[in-house]
C-alpha cells in the first residue's frame, strides 16, 4: 500500500518514504511510528498505545516519543503540525485534510515475493573513501558503478540497481541492515578505500543481511592504472561467493573497461553523474566532460554513447531537429560498433530510435540490451515503457513494476513512465499519483495529470493541473499534444484527447504573464 501526504510518498511494503519524487533517510523507529499512525489515521492514539506500537517490551522516556514525532513531521514536510496534531493531555493523531492524502495500491511484497526468481540479490554500496584526492570519490563510484554492471550479466544473480544502492547508503549504519532486507537485497557488499604509493588498498565485504554473517572479505592493492581488472575481479569474486554455478560465458561477455584511459573514465563518470541531475546547464555542463573524456580515448563507445544522450536531450529530445536525431543516432551506432557487447550502448541507440519513431528498430535493441544484462532496472523500465507506447500497457506495467523491484529508490522519470502505463491501464487514480511524484513537472506532464484527473472524474483537480499547465506553456493546444503523442494505436491518442476535454484544458484563461518552463529530464 502506498500513502500519499502532501508531497511525501509513504511506500508502506518497501519500507520508504519520498519527498519530492527524492528518497528520504527515515530511522526504523520514526518509520514505524509513521506507519503506525497513518494506519489510525483519523483516531486519537495516546502514548501508551504508541509506546507500545513502536517499542514494544522496552521502557523509554516520553522525550524519546517527542523526538519521534519531531522526526516524523521532519520527514513529511510538516512543519505546520497540520497534519500529525498534538491533542493535549491526550495524545496524537494524523488526520490529512481531504486535498492532501490519496492511497494507491501496488503490488505486495507477498505478491513481488512470490513472482521473484530464486537467484539472490546483492546490493553493492558506495565504497567509504578515506583518500584526500579529489579525483578517488568520483573514480570509485564509477567503479562501484561498473562492479553492478559487470554482476548483472550472470543471469543466476540478481543486483540491486545503482540509483537504489547509493541511495541506501545516505542511511546511518545501524539502519542500513533493516532498509536493505527490506528492499530485498539478501546480501550486501561494501568497501573501503586507502591511499597507497602510487594507488590504492580496498578492503571488500560481502555480508548476508538477515544474520549479519561475512560471506567473504578480500583486500586489494593496485595501482591507479589497474582499476579496470580491480572492478571486473570483484565482480568475479561476489558471484563466487554467491553462487556455485557461475556462467563463465556470460562474464566472458562484459568487457573489462567502460574506457581505457582513467582520465577519460573519470570524465565519463562525471558526465553520467550531471545527465542524472537537474539544474541550469547540467546537460551541456555533461557534454563537455563526454568531449573531454573522448579527446583523451576516441575508441570509448560508452563515451560516445552517453555524448549521443546528452545532443539528444539538449535538443529536446522527440522535439529535436531531425538533423540532431540523425546525427546522434549516427554516433550512438558508432559506439555500439566500438562496444557490441556493452548493454547501454544498446539502451541509448534504443532510446535515440524511439525518438526518432524508428519503433522496428528500437524494439531490437532494447531486446539486445535486455538479453546482455537482463537485471539492469533501467533497461526494464524504459522496455516497459515502449510497450506502453505500442499498445500493450500491461506488458509494459508488469516490467515497470519489475524495474521498480530492482530499483526501489529510483530515478524519477520512472514515475512518468508507470504512470503512462497505468494511465492506459485504465487504472487514472493510480497514474495520478504517480504522476504527482514528480519533482519538476513541465507543461507536458501536467498535461498527463490533467488527462488522469479529468478521466478518473475528479474534474477540480483536472482544471488546477490545467490552469498550471496553461501558465507554463501558453500556446500548448490539445492538438498539439495529441500530434506530439508517440503512442501508436488511435485509441490510446483520443483516451487522453478525451481527458483532456474533460479537464477543459483548451478552454483554461491564459495568463498575462506566464511562468517560466520547468528544467526536465526523460
Amino acid at each position: 500500500m502506498v500513502q500519499q501526504i502532501g508531497n511525501a510518498v509513504l511506500d508502506l511494503e518497501r519500507g520508504t518514504l519520498r519527498r519530492d519524487g527524492e528518497i528520504v533517510p527515515v530511522r526504523p523507529k520514526t518509520f514505524d511510528l509513521l506507519a503506525f499512525l497513518v494506519h489510525n489515521s483519523g483516531r486519537v492514539l495516546s502514548k501508551d498505545e504508541l509506546f507500545e506500537a513502536v517499542w514494544p517490551g522496552i521502557i523509554v522516556t516520553e522525550d524519546s516519543l517527542t523526538q519521534c514525532i519531531r522526526d516524523v513531521r521532519k520527514c513529511i514536510g510538516d512543519e505546520t503540525q497540520s497534519l500529525i496534531r498534538t491533542v493535549p493531555r491526550r495524545g496524537y493523531m494524523f488526520q490529512p485534510a481531504d486535498d492532501t492524502a490519496s492511497v494507491s495500491h501496488m503490488p505486495s511484497a507477498a505478491a513481488v515475493a512470490a513472482g521473484r526468481t530464486p537467484e539472490p540479490m546483492v546490493a553493492v554500496l558506495p565504497f567509504r573513501v578515506d583518500v584526500d584526492d579529489t579525483t578517488a570519490k568520483p573514480l570509485f563510484d564509477g567503479a562501484v558503478e561498473e562492479i553492478i554492471n559487470a554482476l548483472s550479466y550472470f543471469k543466476t544473480i540478481a543486483v540491486l540497481a545503482r540509483h537504489s544502492a547509493f541511495a541506501l547508503a545516505q542511511y546511518s549504519d545501524q539502519d542500513i541492515w533493516a532498509t536493505a532486507e527490506r528492499l530485498g537485497a539478501d546480501y550486501v557488499a561494501e568497501g573501503a578505500v586507502k591511499s597507497a604509493d602510487d594507488g590504492y588498498n580496498v578492503r571488500v565485504v560481502l555480508s548476508e543481511t538477515a544474520s549479519g554473517r561475512r560471506v567473504w572479505a578480500q583486500t586489494f592493492s593496485f595501482k591507479t592504472s589497474e582499476i579496470f581488472a580491480f572492478q571486473r575481479t570483484v565482480a568475479q569474486r561476489i558471484a563466487s561467493a554467491l553462487v556455485a554455478n557461475i556462467e563463465s560465458a556470460a562474464m566472458r561477455r562484459v568487457s573489462p573497461a567502460a574506457a581505457a584511459n582513467v582520465e577519460a573514465y573519470v570524465h565519463i563518470l562525471r558526465g553520467i553523474a550531471l545527465l542524472r541531475s537537474y539544474g541550469e546547464g547540467v546537460n551541456q555542463q555533461a557534454r563537455a566532460h563526454l568531449l573531454k573524456a573522448l579527446e583523451l580515448d576516441r575508441e570509448s563507445g560508452l563515451a560516445h554513447a552517453y555524448l549521443a544522450l546528452a545532443d539528444t536531450i539538449i535538443g529536446g529530445y522527440t522535439g529535436a531537429p531531425r538533423s540532431v536525431l540523425d546525427q546522434a543516432r549516427d554516433r550512438a551506432l558508432h559506439a555500439m560498433a566500438l562496444s557490441p557487447d556493452e548493454a547501454r550502448c544498446h539502451r541509448i541507440l534504443a532510446l535515440i530510435l524511439l525518438y526518432r519513431h524508428d519503433f522496428e528498430a528500437a524494439a531490437q535493441h532494447l531486446a539486445r540490451a535486455l538479453d546482455l544484462n537482463p537485471y539492469d532496472a533501467d533497461t526494464l523500465a524504459q522496455t516497459g515503457f515502449f510497450h506502453t507506447l505500442r499498445g500493450n500497457a500491461e506488458t509494459g506495467l508488469a516490467l515497470l513494476d519489475q524495474a521498480v523491484e530492482l530499483n526501489p529508490m529510483h530515478p524519477p522519470w520512472y514515475y512518468y513512465d508507470r504512470g503512462e502505463a497505468l494511465l492506459h491501464v485504465g487504472r487514472y487514480r493510480e497514474a495520478a499519483v504517480s504522476f504527482s511524484c514528480l519533482p519538476r513537472k513541465s507543461a507536458w506532464q501536467l498535461a498527463r495529470l490533467a488527462a488522469c484527473y479529468g478521466l478518473d472524474g475528479d474534474l477540480d483537480k483536472a482544471r488546477s493541473c490545467a490552469k498550471e499547465g496553461r501558465q507554463l506553456e501558453p500556446g500548448l493546444t490539445v492538438e498539439a499534444i495529441i500530434a506530439d503523442l508517440r503512442l501508436e494505436r488511435f485509441e490510446d491518442r483520443e483516451r487522453i484527447r478525451s481527458g483532456l476535454e474533460r479537464a477543459g484544458w483548451d478552454e483554461t484563461p491564459l495568463p498575462e504573464t506566464p511562468l517560466p518552463a520547468t528544467p526536465l529530464k526523460g
